[in-house]
């Protein structure tokens, strides 16, 4: 059996401010010794529980958070940018038996959680597909249902977990922390938070083929901005529709053609975007 796993840092314990975000935060490598045990603990429970191989994202900023000589042989792992698939690069290589979304967060137009975005950082104030407000996890689930593999598991802030059960229905979620505020929350240990997690990546196997992958049929795109430069340069684009002085609309072929768009988007001209 083989698992794939998203691993994003906002939502591991003990993450709730940029110093864990950046190499200039002073805890940043204490929230990579964070984000790192806390893969190794799902990887271990998953491997303990009859999963032989795991594809591993490193998706978090540059892709290079996760301290990989302390990673199980068992374990491959995608690591920098850009990715046509993004935050799930790799699960179209081969079979998975479901994906796993770890430490994530809630989307940019939340009012609430921790650290909450939806993956360009500031880029974005919200996104939509088929006029639905998707955060990170939506688009990330979307995106592993074009390939068969139905996400069965997500851990991160109570916030985040709320709303991706909204999202993704009835799969295991592992709050590891209670939000206060943008930049604080109530967290468990990392000892309490792996203990937990593991008690979720447990009861997640044992319900693999319970859960349905979320397909989207021909995704409709729209994405609102924080700076009004990008929609003006992507609306020169013949395929792009410019709705107002903030947005764009996309009409996608399939959620793969979707995620390869949003990183065109990313990447085209960061001084835009940023």
């Amino acid at each position: 059996m083989r698992l794939y796993i998203s691993a994003d840092i906002e939502g591991i314990v003990g993450v709730v401010s940029r110093d864990h975000l950046t190499p200039e935060g002073f805890e940043y490598e204490r929230a990579r010794d964070w984000m790192t045990d806390t893969v190794v603990a799902a990887c271990e429970e998953a491997h303990e529980n009859g999963v032989e191989e795991i594809v591993l994202s490193d998706s978090h900023g540059n892709g290079q958070s996760i301290k990989i000589e302390r990673l199980p042989d068992y374990v491959q792992i995608v690591r920098s940018w850009p990715r046509p698939l993004m935050m799930m690069q790799g699960i179209e290589v081969g079979t998975f038996a479901g994906a796993m979304l770890i430490g994530y967060h809630a989307g940019a137009s939340h009012m609430g959680g921790v650290l909450s975005h939806t993956i360009g950082g500031t880029a974005f104030h919200e996104i939509r597909i088929n006029g639905k407000v998707v955060p990170e996890a939506g688009i990330n689930a979307a995106t592993a249902g074009d390939f068969g593999v139905p996400v069965i598991l997500a851990s991160g802030d109570d916030v985040a977990m709320q709303e991706i059960s909204e999202h993704l229905g009835d799969i295991v979620t592992v709050p590891v922390k209670w939000a206060y505020g943008t930049r604080s929350a109530r967290s468990l240990t990392p000892n309490a938070a792996h203990e937990k997690l593991r008690a979720g990546v447990k009861t997640a196997l044992s319900r693999i083929g319970s859960t349905q992958p979320l397909v989207i049929e021909k995704p409709v795109l729209e994405i609102t901005f924080r700076n009004r430069l990008p929609a003006e340069f992507l609306s020169y684009l013949k395929f792009v529709e410019r709705t107002d002085g903030y947005t764009i609309r996309y009409q996608g072929d399939d959620m793969v053609d979707v995620s390869k768009f949003i990183m065109f988007v990313l990447g085209f001209n960061s001084q835009l975007t940023f």
